[in-house]
């Protein structure tokens, strides 16, 4: 894209990114009309500017073919990203963040540009704070320089200057990336931080409404705080607080945020497996929201093509002759693999699904892991590195033989 048809496209694309992609199809009938009167004409070299518009308007429009994407994101990280305000600091990151590509490389140069723009004793306002961990997480990206100079800047401005849509997406962001749950890299947040956001949270609840305090409940949750002695009350508390709300909605209104059926569904699996004589004590209201929630119909997905590492493992186990099943709803969750027979569940662990330069799994897995096994499922896990280094067919049938006998024969409950 040059400069003049970014502009053009940005001029004409509406809020909701309608008009985009007919700008772009206008732009190149004019383009060969001119080409046809006046032949062909040089291009013209973008600006780092029209680079970061250019995946703004992606996101806009919804395009997500990740090979070009992944150029583009090669062409911005540049050192020139290093001179760039922390404002545009900020659009690239929640461009690329809500796009769906990891790029290591591109945060990395963000990260480190972000540490010049905050510096010690020179703090920003905590929204920028806020958006900055929520791109780290999506990323599944922990840096921890970057996230450590975050906690220190909200130290030195005070948690009760933060917003509760803020300190909770703060919290979430941490949580997600495993940076602020007891034993969890000791917590960048610390402690005394980490309460004093949740209290800011629960300062205004009619703000953050009943989604914010479920989104907290998950939280909880994520960071392995619901184990001790004040997260449990507390996740009482807060679904306690969402219920009149909730009860108040209909069907099709809960239905219409997939985000926060989703939500419900998995509270439910997590205080229902995992906390069991706490599910009972539940007040009937939260009680009835539950029943609700399990009884409705699954909102409709999009229909996607089975992903490549899920069809092989496929064909392995039918060539074992074992029968199953790909892509198994189970309460809140989308399953992989689900043997037929018995209750054995074969998890494809792509690359997403661990922390940037690392082998740990992400917090949502692990959350997912502990709540099928309450379950009553054994989970064989095929991490992708092992599974790309295995080329021979053959290998590959015995080494998810071996991994099934293993899975089911052991009577450990390994933690994930």
């Amino acid at each position: 894209a040059t400069a003049p048809a970014v502009e053009a496209m940005e001029e004409s694309a509406g809020p909701d990114g309608t008009g985009a992609e007919d700008a772009v199809e206008a732009d190149e009938v004019e383009g060969a009309a001119e080409g046809e009167d006046e032949g062909s004409t040089e291009p013209v070299l973008c600006e780092l500017g029209d680079f970061v518009l250019t995946a703004e308007l992606c996101q806009t429009s919804h395009i997500r073919d990740f090979v070009l994407l992944a150029q583009l994101g090669d062409r911005i990280c540049t050192p020139e990203v290093q001179k760039m305000s922390p404002k545009e600091l900020l659009r690239i990151a929640s461009a690329f963040s809500g796009l769906g590509l990891l790029h290591p490389p591109l945060f990395t140069s963000l990260a480190q540009a972000l540490l010049v723009a905050w510096p010690e004793g020179k703090a920003p306002a905590t929204p920028e704070l806020a958006v900055a961990a929520r791109a780290m997480s999506a990323q599944r990206y922990r840096h921890e320089e970057l996230f450590g100079r975050i906690a220190s800047h909200l130290r030195s401005l005070g948690a009760e200057v933060v917003s509760p849509p803020d300190a909770l997406s703060l919290l979430h962001s941490h949580a997600a990336l495993r940076l602020g749950g007891p034993g969890e890299m000791d917590g960048e947040l610390g402690e005394e931080l980490w309460c004093r956001l949740e209290e800011q949270v629960l300062a205004d609840t009619k703000l953050v409404g009943p989604e914010g305090l479920t989104e907290l409940c998950y939280v909880l949750f994520l960071a392995r705080r619901v184990d001790e002695e004040r997260g449990l009350p507390l996740v009482k508390q807060l679904l306690e607080k969402a219920s009149p709300d909730l009860l108040k909605r209909s069907d099709a209104a809960i239905a219409e945020q997939p985000a926060l059926h989703r939500r419900l569904l998995l509270l439910r699996s997590a205080m229902r497996y995992l906390h069991r004589e706490a599910y009972k004590d539940l007040t009937n209201d939260v009680q009835h929201i539950f029943r609700k929630v399990h009884r409705m119909e699954p909102p409709k997905k999009e229909l996607r093509p089975v992903v490549s590492f899920t069809r092989k493992l496929s064909k392995v186990l039918t060539k074992l002759k074992i029968g199953h099943l790909v892509k198994v709803d189970r309460g809140p969750f989308t399953l992989d693999i689900v043997e037929r027979d018995r209750k054995l569940v074969y998890e494809c662990n792509h690359f997403d699904r661990f922390y940037t330069h690392s082998i740990e799994k992400v917090a949502a897995m692990c959350l997912q892991e502990r709540i099928v096994k309450a379950m009553g499922y054994k989970v064989v896990q095929v991490p992708h590195w092992q599974w790309n280094r295995i080329q021979h067919r053959r290998q590959r049938m015995e080494y998810i033989r071996m991994s099934r006998y293993y899975a089911v024969k052991d009577r450990r409950e390994l933690a994930p």
